[in-house]
């Protein structure tokens, strides 16, 4: 876990895709704490936040995870389709 915490970029994939429990939420909550505003977290998430907030077992903890992920950047791609676009580019090719 330390290693994630000092990590230089921490990116968080497809984040809530499947489920997390309580240890997996506790974990993460403590991986967030250690980092903010000390150090970046990407996350991507096809899902809200009020999914998240839904989605995590311990609805307190919930929330204070959420709204520290919440408070930075959000870059919104809509829908667009990386793959789509690189199988474009290699049919053109």
């Amino acid at each position: 876990m330390t290693k994630l915490c000092n990590i230089d970029v921490l990116i968080i994939e497809s984040f809530l895709t499947i489920g997390i429990d309580q240890r997996g939420q506790e974990d993460l909550t403590r991986i967030v704490f250690e980092r903010n505003g000390r150090l970046p977290i990407i996350v991507s998430s096809r899902s809200t936040t009020a999914y998240w907030r839904e989605a995590l077992p311990n609805p307190v903890g919930a929330d204070s995870l959420v709204s520290r992920l919440n408070n930075g950047q959000r870059i919104k791609i809509g829908q667009y389709d990386m793959r789509r676009h690189l199988n474009t580019q290699n049919t053109e090719n």
